[in-house]
């Protein structure tokens, strides 16, 4: 929708590289309206918002592959930081877009260290099960996890929040 709707704005034919930066633009701007919803409501509007948001963004930085490896560890460090906004935000959503993103990541990393080695099946593997064993920990760990961050947020920090609840 927004890749469309900026091209009917904008009366031009985007090539891939732009319409991958609409679609950040767009996942972002969307994020920050369900994190303004989220904040003003303690009713669960802004999943929606979220779930859409973290699409948009998350496709649009995976399919903006410049090759370097620089801009690929960028990749893993920002999906990592989605992990951590799950904690914070109290959203799952962020969670599964992050491990997917790490996994990638170091998918991409073990495809190249070892591309033409027998030892590639075998590291995609562990890493596949290490993203879900630390998937099982977090979920299992996610109230001792929340009250440590918690009690170890400044005031001003916490009040930036959205209202805790069960999700």
């Amino acid at each position: 929708m927004s890749m469309d709707a900026t091209a009917l704005l904008f009366h031009k034919n985007w090539t891939f590289h732009e319409l991958c930066h609409i679609s950040i633009v767009f996942g972002v701007v969307m994020m920050l309206v369900s994190y303004f919803i989220d904040h003003s409501t303690r009713d669960d509007y802004a999943f929606w918002g979220y779930l859409f948001g973290m699409m948009t963004l998350w496709g649009g930085l995976s399919l903006l592959d410049s090759g370097s490896q620089r801009a690929r560890f960028a990749y893993g460090c920002l999906n990592i930081g989605f992990v951590a906004a799950s904690v914070l935000l109290s959203r799952r959503v962020f969670l599964v877009f992050g491990a997917i993103g790490v996994f990638s990541y170091l998918t991409s990393l073990a495809h190249t260290i070892l591309r033409d080695s027998l030892l590639f099946p075998f590291a995609v593997s562990l890493l596949g099960v290490a993203i879900i064993a630390l998937g099982v920990f977090l979920q299992k760990h996610m109230p001792r996890i929340k009250r440590f961050v918690d009690a170890n947020l400044s005031g001003s920090a916490a009040r930036m929040l959205p209202n805790r609840r069960t999700r």
